[in-house]
């Protein structure tokens, strides 16, 4: 008892009186309790039917067509393209729910609570993560084809092959060496001092799917790291709402029913990994009085190691900035120490096996970058767009009253300002991606600030109708909206993994591709990293004279023209150069 009254104090967690909050009670929801939900629900709708009209008005620009000569707009290309109609699906469920909240002002008897066992819950939540494991891993095949859209999906499995092979870096065949620049994968680091080369990323992910790739269940991974994120969350809740089961079963709920997550899920992005570990160590971290507290940093060492740091380490800042608020000099020590060590470990392996030509990270970021004024309110849209219905009014809720919320609520909340907030100083867009991806690994936290919102909702409008909207918002999202997003993303992805699938058919020893003669297509230039397989996939855009001999001498080939690649159905056509840049200057990298 001791022990669970020091961590309520750590934490500010606090029991709440079901009475308080109208459970069994008679609520009588007026107009005044209800208008600043109706009024959010407004402004959530208007701000999604902008952005609705803005995906259209893209369409009409040269940075949403997809030129092949642009090789730097997909994220525009993608937002034009789907969001319209993703968005416009948000702005008439909470134009419903303004009118749903505004019709029913009467008092209302919401029924007894149901007493459910802990034992129940868990059993629900395990349910949860099973089906989410099986939607993902379903969708896997059938959204995405096994395929590795971009090119940062495709060097961890490039990384996690040379792993298989008990190395760190592939050593280039001499025969090719001299062909590097033109059959090197985006991403791929070439190191011309040993004739090798690796992924630009750090290994901790490409290191998990090669476990997986071992037993040929790669596509098995993000599923399952999808699973455990759900798990972990609902642990991380009931740690911050000992006597609330209900709580940490909206977390689950919320974050299983989101399109982005279970669409990443999808994927071979590092994101769900991010999202996992993250998720597992607000589960240690919120739990201080347990001994697991101090395997967080030890699991956020690896974090750190997934893909890119940075990740981790904005998600991370203020929880562990709380610690020093709090005086908690021991828990500092031990934190700092793990967490010194380990950075100090992954700097050393990037220096050690950096290009040459790698940039410098400082030059990825701008105090001042106009494009951010457009950019980040997209990535907003994103957010609101690709997250469970029901989640951005339980959001803002949970903003409203952010205050009086405990400090690992109030830590969740400037985790997400902090993550979404950084970006506003990064030189790039986050090209591709299914929802907000650069947000992806802080999503538990936006999860938890819904949580509290939803808090806000019961006592406002009492449980009945809360429950109501979160159901709605559930059943919508599963049945209306993920298979919508799905249908988007497959029809996507379809054309580029059936061009992979034609290149890998070649009875050649060397394929051709002009990246300028299709849009996106330059990530279709990927080859083994011991180039054991064939054929070899070549840019024509690198090729100098002199490569043409040397690759005449490697065997037959054949070279992909912008002809083939738009009977499969990749995008070919130029557009008129005359309109380039003339309404959205600086949006060109």
């Amino acid at each position: 008892m001791r022990a669970s009254f020091g961590a309520d104090k750590m934490h500010g967690t606090r029991a709440i009186d079901p009475a308080k909050i109208g459970l069994g009670q008679t609520t009588n929801a007026t107009a005044s309790s209800a208008k600043p939900i109706i009024w959010t629900a407004i402004a959530i709708a208007v701000l999604a039917m902008i952005g609705s009209v803005f995906g259209l008005w893209l369409r009409t620009q040269w940075v949403g067509l997809p030129d092949p000569r642009d090789w730097f707009n997909a994220f525009y290309v993608v937002f034009a393209r789907d969001e319209p109609l993703g968005l416009l699906t948000v702005a008439l469920f909470y134009i419903g729910v303004a009118l749903f909240l505004i019709s029913r002002r009467r008092s209302e008897k919401s029924p007894a609570q149901q007493i459910t066992t802990l034992r129940h819950v868990r059993l629900q939540v395990f349910l949860i993560a099973a089906l989410v494991f099986a939607i993902a891993v379903i969708g896997t095949t059938a959204v995405c084809h096994d395929y590795a859209l971009s090119a940062d999906e495709y060097m961890a499995d490039f990384q996690a092959r040379i792993f298989l092979h008990g190395k760190i870096t592939a050593e280039v065949p001499a025969e090719w060496v001299p062909l590097v620049h033109t059959i090197k994968p985006t991403f791929a680091d070439y190191l011309p001092g040993t004739h090798s080369w690796k992924s630009t990323y750090l290994p901790v992910y490409a290191a998990m799917r090669a476990v997986f790739q071992s037993i040929s269940l790669q596509s098995f991974l993000n599923p399952l790291l999808d699973a455990v994120s759900v798990v972990a969350l609902f642990g991380a809740a009931r740690n911050i709402w000992p006597t609330q089961r209900q709580n940490a079963l909206v977390a689950a709920v919320l974050l299983a029913s989101s399109c982005q997550f279970l669409v990443m899920g999808m994927t071979s992005y590092s994101m769900p990994a991010h999202l996992a570990l993250n998720t597992i160590w607000l589960w240690l971290y919120s739990a201080p009085d347990r001994r697991r507290y101090y395997l967080a940093p030890f699991v956020g060492v690896l974090a750190i190691g997934l893909h890119q740091p940075i990740v981790h380490a904005l998600f991370v800042a203020p929880f562990l900035l709380r610690i020093v608020l709090q005086r908690r000099w021991r828990a500092f020590l031990i934190f700092s120490l793990i967490y010194f060590a380990g950075c100090a470990g992954w700097f050393a392996w990037r220096v050690h096996y950096s290009s040459p030509s790698a940039h410098p990270t400082a030059s990825f970021f701008r105090l001042l970058n106009p494009s951010m004024l457009v950019i980040q309110p997209m990535d907003l849209l994103l957010l609101i767009g690709w997250s469970s219905l029901a989640t951005p009014l339980l959001a803002a809720l949970g903003l409203r009253r952010i205050f009086q919320e405990c400090p690992i609520v109030r830590d969740a909340a400037v985790s997400c300002l902090l993550t979404f907030g950084f970006y506003v100083f990064f030189y790039f867009d986050q090209g591709n991606g299914w929802g907000y991806r650069y947000f992806h690994g802080t999503l538990a936290c936006f999860i938890l600030v819904a949580v509290a919102g939803w808090e806000s909702l019961v006592k406002l409008v009492g449980p009945l109708r809360a429950k109501q909207f979160l159901v709605t918002g559930i059943a919508a999202s599963l049945v209306v909206q993920l298979p919508l997003r799905c249908f988007q993303v497959e029809a996507f992805i379809r054309p580029f993994a059936q061009t992979s699938e034609v290149i890998r058919a070649s009875k050649v020893e060397i394929v051709g591709i002009n990246p300028l003669d299709a849009w996106y297509s330059a990530d279709l230039v990927r080859n083994d990293p011991f180039l054991e397989n064939r054929p070899i996939v070549a840019s024509l855009l690198m090729l100098r004279p002199e490569d043409v001999d040397i690759l005449s001498q490697r065997g037959k080939a054949r070279v992909i023209t912008a002809k083939n690649l738009g009977q499969i159905g990749l995008a070919t056509k130029k557009e008129d150069s005359a309109r380039r840049d003339l309404l959205i200057p600086g949006l060109r990298h």
